[in-house]
């Protein structure tokens, strides 16, 4: 085997595992979807990703600066990913290989390769980017460059921190969107647990066994209770009244009647 091609074997060999030995690392024996920040800057050179998977997928903020990119074909789907740094690496094309990350929000690729405003029109495709950074890139040089990025990318708040009347993006408003997406992420729980208490409400109402209702089915069997209590003491009265009065009145009735008889025969006799 000749010098070259041990060497080009060699830098395969580097390639294939740099990015991926990184990744290992930062994992530290913990699962991928448990991994919400990754940074995988300045490793061996990479010209494409590696060791990334669509596993990672409650991962919000990635960082692969200054590795060599040249390509992000095999980037993976990271539905959370909402922050992106790509700084000087070597792409000048491939961003709709960014399309399985429809969070994503805010885009780093300054010092890049990109020359030409259709490069960036894969962008369109990502609703919620609303910051994008191409400082130090060949494609900031051409002629109405912020006026034409701005009206393939409607979305876009800033471009290289300064938005469409040129005022510089501040610290204030980085936090704003900060707050703002937690506040994202607190409304979507809320809205969880409201439609879950909701379900767990009309489940409970139709199968009889609401929570909240304990202290109303206590006092109704309580009242049940008294009835019951209520309608023993009307039966032990019944049981309780003297039956003489009624005898009493059935031996007059057959006195009158005696006594009505005896008034007949009483009668003076004929006269012969």
């Amino acid at each position: 085997m000749s010098e070259q091609n041990v060497q080009d074997e060699n830098n395969v060999t580097t390639e294939q595992n740099s990015m991926a030995q990184r990744v290992c690392l930062e994992l530290k024996r913990r699962e991928p979807n448990s991994i919400t920040e990754l940074v995988l800057d300045n490793c061996a050179r990479c010209s494409y990703i590696q060791g990334l998977t669509d596993e990672f997928t409650n991962l919000q903020v990635l960082s692969i600066i200054n590795v060599g990119l040249q390509s992000l074909t095999k980037f993976p789907a990271l539905p959370n990913l909402r922050k992106l740094y790509l700084s000087d690496n070597r792409l000048n094309s491939g961003l709709e290989n960014l399309e399985g990350c429809p969070n994503l929000s805010l885009l780093i690729l300054a010092g890049n390769k990109f020359k030409s405003i259709d490069e960036l029109k894969p962008l369109a495709k990502l609703p919620k980017l609303s910051t994008l950074d191409l400082a130090n890139c060949e494609v900031t040089t051409i002629d109405g460059y912020r006026e034409a990025v701005f009206n393939i990318l409607p979305q876009l708040k800033y471009l290289d921190n300064v938005d469409k009347t040129g005022v510089e993006r501040d610290s204030d408003d980085e936090d704003d969107d900060e707050n703002a997406e937690s506040d994202e992420e607190d409304d979507d729980e809320d809205e969880e647990y409201e439609e879950d208490d909701s379900k767990t409400g009309l489940k409970a109402l139709y199968n009889g066994t609401f929570e909240d209702g304990d202290d109303d089915e206590e006092s109704y069997e309580g009242n049940e209770e008294d009835e019951e209590e209520s309608d023993e003491d009307d039966d032990l009265s019944e049981e309780d009244i003297p039956k003489g009065p009624i005898e009493g009145s059935s031996k007059g009735e057959k006195r009158k009647r005696n006594d009505e008889k005896d008034s007949g025969n009483d009668e003076p006799p004929h006269k012969i």
